[in-house]
């Protein structure tokens, strides 16, 4: 391709125009979209672009004045790279220049590669530094009033298919800034995508002045006074501002564990441990001092450390003195410092231990090892502890009795608290077999720790071995025709009954180690006797209807007895069991006649019956007998209205059905019958006449004894 040199002249100037123009910066920031940069990291070997930018601000700030700054950069950028002052920056600069600038063919000559170098400069011919791509300090660009000077490293003069070639340029400007009336000063630096924004950017500040903070502090890095940014490393498209200021020194906290208010053990560690709060780009140097009587004893450079003050030569009563210094880079330090009294006497107690069990006290010996305490006793601890500091000392009491059980008291306290056999014993958590067997008697441990100001230490421990204090736990089953007696399955009249023990145990001794007694209402039907296969499986005498008791007595070997009753409650049989009570018969009681028979029945069955009787094949309707209950039964009356037969003695069938218990039948009765006849005629006439002349007897006697009167 090949132009004029007017039209030609005409492109170089188009190119310059649109070099110069001022980059807007914009409100929204907007992610980065750069040709070629996306993988791009601040001078590394691979990539294209090359060199470093330093803004060196060269004399003090002070509010509402200017100061002066210096700026300078060097950038190289391989020529396969492109620029972006020409089209098409993704063919490489060489192929741009000899297509934009030159005639396209293929070659590289002088009078190209002076005109290109001319657009460089051109385009790095600024005063306002923000169009340099370098800095706004206070809102307000730096200006350079004799402008920057720049030089050029132009590509070779050659074929447009070099490889391995560079350019760039080199470029240095004097600046002074404007500075506001605010205490914390701020810099924004351009990131819009131009190359000079590619390289590191150095930035030293005047002595006593520190970087403070940066959203963008991740591209961040090196000295408080004097770091670099790498604009490069930015996600986004916006300025990268910077808050500077004067510094201050470092915020120092230290603190010692563990904590005490003005002593410290002389024999136990204690650790001391100091933070520096700075910069975000400050680190501090940390040292901690160990002195005694105002000389100094040790150093020790580090934000934590040990000391045992016997290490360290000190003897009781002693003062050391540890102090925790910071310092920052400016030579500015802050420090902690405390003296702590070094005490190396541990701390006395006294006391008293009782256990009392069923409301009896008694005293134990507080220097025994070991202590026997019956299960269920209480344990009582009178506790008193002094120190020569005179200062409070803490009382600490842990166990294993529980998981984390502990009591605590100041100077002096009563600890309570009672004890049992551990989960080791025998109980329903196991089977048959394995609750019969003998088990061990449970051991606690128990620590008393007394404790002074200073961390020093008096200690006692004692165990506690449970003794056997509890007696059998008695579990009984009734069974009955060998049946277990269960809500469904009652004990009845008549049936063959058994005592079970088998489910009972002791906590501590085998189950063949216990005695037993059994009474039924009042009566021992087992003496005093040991665990046997008799035992475990009582028979008992056959039991009438109604609730009776038992009461079991057993007893371990230690002497440990219970006592339980239980109530054992014996229903009536099942099915019907009629019972004639008494029969009468009323009425005319001769062949013919209208005559009422009336029979009384209870039920002493369970279930509920209904019966009928039948004379000479006439039967009376049904009669519902209840079923009879624990300690009662019902007398039911059935009458019966009928034609009398001619019979010295009735021949009465009485039927019976029970539905709930599956069952009938029936059985005979039979009532003798008096008939009235002739001779009972003539015997009740002459009765009659009889019985009136005794009438008139007796009333003529009466009369003539009142005459004579």
């Amino acid at each position: 391709m090949s132009y004029s040199i007017p039209y030609r002249i005409l492109f170089v100037f188009v190119i310059l125009i649109f070099a110069i123009m001022p980059q807007q910066n914009s409100d929204n920031t907007q992610p980065l979209d750069f040709v070629g940069h996306s993988d791009y990291v601040p001078n590394s070997p691979y990539n294209p672009i090359q060199g470093n930018s330093y803004l060196n601000i060269t004399s003090s700030i002070s509010q509402n004045s200017q100061f002066n700054a210096s700026w300078y950069a060097e950038v190289s950028i391989l020529e396969s790279y492109g620029s972006d002052l020409l089209p098409n920056q993704s063919t490489g600069l060489r192929n741009q220049i000899d297509q934009y600038i030159g005639n396209d063919d293929g070659t590289l000559n002088s009078s190209e590669v002076l005109q290109f170098t001319q657009i460089i400069t051109n385009s790095r011919n600024w005063s306002n530094a923000e169009s340099a791509g370098c800095c706004i300090f206070d809102h307000t660009p730096l200006i350079s009033a004799m402008g920057n000077q720049v030089s050029v490293t132009p590509p070779q003069v050659g074929d447009v298919n070099m490889t391995n070639g560079s350019w760039g340029w080199s470029e240095t400007a004097e600046m002074y800034g404007l500075v506001d009336n605010r205490v914390t000063r701020i810099i924004d630096l351009p990131r819009v995508g131009a190359l000079i924004e590619e390289i590191p950017l150095h930035i030293n500040l005047p002595e006593g002045w520190e970087f403070r903070y940066s959203a963008m502090s991740a591209i961040i890095g090196g000295e408080p006074g004097n770091f670099i940014v790498n604009r490069s490393e930015a996600p986004v498209a916006s300025n990268i501002r910077i808050s500077i200021g004067e510094n201050f020194p470092p915020q120092v906290s230290a603190s010692r564990f563990p904590y005490s208010s003005s002593t410290i053990s002389l024999n136990d560690s204690s650790t001391y441990s100091g933070v520096c709060n700075d910069g975000f780009l400050e680190t501090p140097v940390m040292e901690w001092n160990v002195s005694k009587d105002n000389e100094l004893l040790y150093s020790i450079p580090n934000a934590w450390f040990q000391f045992t003050p016997s290490d360290y030569d000190f003897i009781h009563g002693e003062v050391a003195s540890i102090s925790f210094r910071c310092t920052d880079s400016h030579g500015l330090s802050s420090s902690w410092f405390e003296n702590i009294i070094v005490d190396g006497i541990s701390p006395e107690w006294s006391g008293d231990i009782f256990v009392e069990i069923d409301g009896n006290s008694q005293q134990l010996n507080i220097e025994d090892t070991i202590l026997p305490i019956i299960s269920g006793g209480e344990i009582k601890l009178n506790i008193t502890a002094i120190d020569e500091s005179n200062l409070p000392v803490s009382i600490e009491l842990f166990s294993n009795i529980s998981e984390g059980w502990r009591q605590y008291q100041i100077n002096e306290g009563i600890f309570s608290f009672s004890v049992f056999q551990g989960e080791g014993v025998n109980g329903l958590h196991l089977n048959i077999t394995d609750r019969h067997l003998s088990k061990e008697s449970t051991y606690f441990s128990l620590l008393l720790l007394i404790t002074d100001d200073a961390g020093n230490e008096a200690l006692k421990e004692w165990i506690i071995k449970m003794l056997d204090g509890n007696p059998p736990t008695i579990l009984m089953d009734i069974m009955a025709n060998d049946s277990l007696v269960e809500l469904d399955n009652s004990a009845r009249e008549g049936d063959t009954l058994k005592l079970v023990f088998s489910n009972s145990y002791d906590d501590l001794d085998s189950i063949d180690n216990t005695t037993w007694q059994v009474s039924l209402d009042g009566n021992i039907i087992l003496e005093s006797s040991p665990w046997s296969s008799e035992v475990e499986k009582l028979n008992i005498p056959e039991l009438g209807i109604g609730i009776h008791e038992v009461i079991i007595v057993a007893t371990d070997s230690s002497g440990n007895s219970r006592t339980e009753a239980y109530p054992l409650t014996i229903f009536p049989k099942s099915g019907a069991d009629l019972e004639v009570i008494s029969q009468s018969l009323m009425g005319d009681l001769f062949e013919g006649g209208n005559a009422i028979y009336i029979l009384e029945m209870k039920n002493n069955g369970y279930d509920d019956t209904f019966a009928r009787v039948c004379i000479e094949n006439l039967c009376s309707r049904f009669v519902n007998f209840p079923g009879a209950d624990i300690g009662t039964t019902t007398i039911s009356i059935l009458e019966y209205e009928f034609i009398m037969p001619q019979t010295s003695t009735l021949n009465i069938s009485v039927e019976w059905d029970s539905n709930s218990a599956d069952q009938s039948g029936d059985f005979m009765l039979e009532y003798p019958v008096d008939t009235p006849n002739a001779n009972n005629d003539i015997n009740y006439l002459i009765s009659v006449i009889l019985f009136i002349a005794i009438l008139f007897f007796i009333s003529r006697n009466v009369g003539m004894i009142d005459k004579n009167k």
